[in-house]
């Protein structure tokens, strides 16, 4: 069965890719069935047949929480297959910030809104995370790319570059985005510095955060924005009804694990 799903694998990236590799695709299934994104086959199959990430797309219905009207960012958007989720909620109504801060994956993801005839949503070349820094950032690893040397282990040769890095708060002050509703973040270990970077946003419009959490400092660091902000959590794992809302770092520890992915909302 493996060496078949290859073979078709093998023959699609033939008929479909262009020389360079790339292709315009209509994603296949899922939440972002129709939307055209910049593929590459070889190695990004699963964003075209709409399985990527698909243990969370099966739990949450991103519809009950991204509304028409609203503001939302995704923060380390790859390819924009998030992006693309969140604006098939969002309609012709409200907008979409999209920051991506390697270089490649930007040239990839700023065709989106071209590509899907979208006037409300904005790719932005710029890294979440400390404020007003340049900061070296791998460029080389598609979806892992990230701050360099924080929280990770590289198996392979890297591509550093230096990217400029906004904190959040910083992000809504200078105006390059406006106050979100819904944030996701998938910042490859940054998540550490954008949740301390955030308190006027934070403590004022609480928005709802998809976060996802790359080793110990990040776990840790969620554990005191939850606290600090008076947020509560849930593992996506859990849903679509979570067992649990976790409320402070200690009620985190008892999962006995690092999350994958956690939803945190303002507590009622």
């Amino acid at each position: 069965m493996k060496k078949i799903k290859e073979l078709v694998k093998n023959i699609l990236f033939k008929i479909l890719s262009s020389k360079k590799g790339y292709s315009d695709l209509y994603v296949l299934t899922g939440q972002a069935k129709g939307t055209k994104l910049r593929i590459n086959l070889k190695i990004e199959g699963s964003y075209f047949l709409g399985t990527y990430d698909k243990w969370i797309f099966e739990r949450i219905d991103f519809s009950k929480y991204i509304k028409p009207g609203m503001v939302v960012w995704d923060g380390g958007a790859y390819i924009g297959y998030y992006t693309s989720v969140f604006r098939k909620c969002l309609g012709e109504t409200g907008e979409i910030f999209t920051f991506e801060a390697s270089i490649k994956n930007y040239n990839t993801v700023k065709v989106l809104p071209q590509l899907n005839n979208w006037h409300n949503v904005n790719i932005i070349n710029l890294a979440i995370g400390t404020e007003n820094s340049k900061i070296k950032f791998v460029n080389n690893l598609g979806g892992s790319n990230g701050p360099l040397d924080f929280s990770k282990k590289y198996d392979s040769e890297v591509e550093v570059i230096e990217v400029d890095c906004k904190g959040v708060d910083e992000i809504i002050t200078l105006k390059i985005a406006k106050e979100p509703d819904f944030i996701k973040f998938d910042l490859e270990s940054a998540e550490v510095f954008a949740l301390q970077n955030g308190d006027k946003l934070f403590k004022n419009k609480k928005p709802i955060l998809l976060l996802e959490l790359h080793g110990q400092e990040a776990f840790l660091s969620s554990g005191l924005f939850l606290e600090k902000y008076n947020y509560e959590a849930a593992y996506v794992g859990d849903f679509p009804i979570p067992k649990r809302w976790y409320k402070n770092q200690i009620e985190l520890n008892e999962m006995g694990f690092i999350p994958h992915m956690i939803f945190c909302r303002a507590k009622n």
